[in-house]
């Protein structure tokens, strides 16, 4: 299963629109609506996730994000994005 699938299910179980789902993740539109699109367009490759969308979305949904994170296909891109650490405060 994809994060679109996910989102969409819940937000159609939950009688919730687009915009409000994405106010809510503190996310846009725009981000939701990709990822409910489910494949970069033109390509047959999955939308990829990043973490921090993950937890917004989980958070959203009142679960866990572990308990997001599980439904996951092995198809789904999963992006971590790493901060250099010459880029965190207390490096500095």
């Amino acid at each position: 299963m994809y994060i679109g699938d996910i989102i969409k299910q819940y937000r159609e179980s939950n009688n919730i629109s687009v915009q409000d789902f994405a106010a809510t993740a503190g996310l846009s539109v725009a981000d939701i609506e990709t990822l409910e699109n489910l494949y970069i367009p033109g390509t047959t490759n999955p939308v990829p996730v990043a973490m921090r969308q993950v937890k917004a979305i989980a958070e959203a949904m009142n679960q866990p994000m572990g308990a997001v994170m599980v439904q996951l296909g092995n198809d789904q891109p999963v992006v971590v994005n790493v901060v250099a650490e010459s880029d965190q405060p207390h490096a500095k």
